[in-house]
C-alpha cells in the first residue's frame, strides 16, 4: 500500500512529529500519571487522602505521618499490562481508503515504590518516599501508525521528603520537596520521504528516528490532615514540575539521504501538572469509606517544543508542536471491611476525565475518560503487613478528529489492567 500523508511528508520535516512520542501511553490516571502508588490505596481506588494510615501517607498526604506511632518501611510494585489499545480508521491523509483496524504492541510497565516514616516525638514526623509518578510505554508496529509514533518510553523518578507537624489534638500539616529524575528511553517514529514530492509515486526513502535523553528539576508539596472521632479531612497539593530534557536524535535507514539525517543534541521541556485532592473519610467498627476529588492541572501541556541543535533545513527542524491539553478531574470513591483481627477486604472505583482533547489525540496516547473499579485485600500483623489488589480501566471510546500532525482520524478503543503488591515492616 501507498501511503498519501497529509502535507505528503508531514512538511518535509523529519523531527515534525518525531516530539509526538515524547508523550507515552495512557497510564492509570489522566494524560500519563500513575496514581497507584501503594497496593492498599489502589485496592480503593485511590481514595486514601483522608483516611491514609501507614507509610504511604508519605505520597497521598504527608501530614497524616505525625499520627502515626514508631517507624516503618514499605517496599512495592504495580504491574500495568498497557497493550489493550485499538485504532480504527479510514484516514485518507494517511493513505486509508478503506477501514482498517490496529493494535497496540502488548507492553509491561512496573511502577514501584519505597517509603520510609518515622516519629520523631509526639508533634513531628519524618517521612520520604521513591516512587514513579509518570510515565509508562506504548509501541505500534504497522504502517502507517508508526508514521505518528513506533515506540514511546518514559520512566519518572520521584525522591519526595517530608515533615510533617501536629498543630492541635485534631489537625497536622506537612511540607516536602518533590526532586524528580526523568529518563527518556525510547521516542521512536518512521520517517517517510516522498523525494519528488508526488504522493502517487509512494515513498523512496522510509527512514527512522529516536529521541532519548533525560532530565531533572524541583517540586514542592503541602498537605493537611484533620481527625475527629470517625471522621477524618485531608488536603494535598503537589506543584507543577518542568523537566528540561537534555538528549540525543538518533537517524537510521534514510539511505541516499543519510548526509541530511545526522544524529544531533537534542532538547525539549516536559511540563508536568500541578495536583490538588481533597477527601472526607468516614471510619465505624469494621467498615471504612471515602471520597476525594482529585484535580490535575494537564492545561499546562499545551505546547511542546523540540529543539535540534543541527538543524538541515527541510529535512531537520525545530518545532513547536501543539497539545492544548484539559484539566482533568477524578472522583474516587473508596470501601473498606475488616475480616477478623488481621485481614481487609477493599473495594473501590474511580471515575475520571481524559485530559487529552479529540483535536490532538494521538496514538502514543489514546487518553479518553474512564471508570476504574478496584479490588484489594490486607493482611496487618503486628510488625509485617502485606497489600494487594487488582483493577481495570475502561476507557469510553473516543475518535480523533484530525487537525493537527501526527493524529490520525479514527476511533480508539483502549483499557489497561493493573495488579500490584506492597510489603510493610513496623518497628
Amino acid at each position: 500500500m501507498r501511503y498519501v500523508l497529509r502535507y505528503a511528508v508531514f512538511k518535509s520535516t523529519a523531527l515534525a512529529v518525531l516530539a509526538l512520542c515524547l508523550i507515552p501511553a495512557p497510564a492509570s490516571a489522566a494524560g500519563f500519571g500513575i496514581y497507584e502508588q501503594s497496593a492498599k490505596a489502589s485496592g480503593l481506588a485511590g481514595a486514601w487522602i483522608a483516611r491514609a494510615d501507614d507509610a504511604a501517607a508519605n505520597w497521598y498526604n504527608p501530614a497524616a505521618l505525625v499520627w502515626l506511632d514508631g517507624s516503618e518501611l514499605q517496599v512495592g510494585s504495580t504491574i500495568i499490562n498497557t497493550g489493550d489499545s485499538k485504532l480504527r480508521s479510514s484516514d485518507p491523509a494517511f493513505g486509508l481508503f478503506q477501514p482498517a483496524t490496529f493494535e497496540q504492541e502488548s507492553n509491561l510497565a512496573t511502577p514501584s515504590h519505597i517509603y520510609y516514616r518515622h516519629k520523631l516525638s509526639n508533634n513531628l514526623a519524618f517521612g520520604i518516599g521513591v516512587n514513579n509518578p509518570f510515565g509508562l510505554v506504548t509501541e505500534w508496529s504497522d504502517r502507517p501508525v508508526t508514521f505518528s509514533a513506533a515506540k514511546s518510553e518514559l520512566v519518572t523518578f520521584v525522591i519526595n521528603p517530608n515533615v510533617a507537624f501536629r498543630l492541635t489534638e485534631k489537625w497536622s500539616v506537612a511540607v516536602g520537596l518533590d526532586y524528580m529524575l526523568a529518563d527518556l528511553k525510547s521516542f521512536s517514529r518512521e520517517v517517510p520521504i516522498d523525494l519528488d514530492r508526488n504522493p502517487l509515486n509512494g515513498f523512496e526513502v522510509v527512514g527512522f528516528s529516536n529521541l532519548t535523553g533525560d532530565g531533572e528539576d524541583l517540586g514542592w508539596n503541602v498537605a493537611t490532615h484533620y481527625q475527629k472521632g470517625n471522621v477524618t479531612f485531608g488536603l494535598t497539593y503537589r506543584s507543577a514540575i518542568t523537566v528540561g530534557i537534555d538528549g540525543n536524535v538518533a537517524f537510521s535507514n534514510f539511505g541516499p539521504l543519510a548526509p541530511f539525517f545526522q544524529d544531533s543534541p537534542g532538547k525539549a521541556d516536559l511540563n508536568l501538572p500541578e495536583v490538588f485532592a481533597v477527601g472526607l473519610g468516614w471510619t465505624s467498627g469494621n467498615w471504612g469509606f471515602e471520597i476525594d476529588v482529585v484535580e490535575t492541572g494537564w492545561s499546562v501541556f499545551d505546547t511542546l517544543v523540540v529543539d535540534i541543535e543541527n538543524n538541515v533545513p527541510g529535512f531537520v527542524n525545530d518545532i513547536a508542536l501543539v497539545e492544548d491539553w484539559n484539566d482533568s478531574r477524578a472522583i474516587r470513591l473508596g470501601l473498606s471491611r475488616k475480616l477478623g483481627a488481621l485481614g481487609e477486604l477493599r473495594v473501590g472505583v474511580n471515575l475520571e476525565e481524559g485530559a487529552v482533547p479529540v483535536e490532538t489525540l494521538r496514538p502514543s496516547i489514546p487518553d479518553a475518560d474512564r471508570t476504574a473499579p478496584s479490588i484489594g485485600y490486607g493482611y496487618a500483623g503486628a510488625k509485617w503487613t502485606f497489600d494487594a489488589f487488582a483493577q481495570t480501566f475502561l476507557f469510553e471510546d473516543v475518535t480523533s478528529v484530525g487537525g493537527e500532525d501526527g493524529v490520525i482520524v479514527g476511533d480508539y478503543d483502549s483499557g489497561i489492567t493493573l495488579f500490584g503488591f506492597t510489603v510493610g515492616r513496623k518497628w
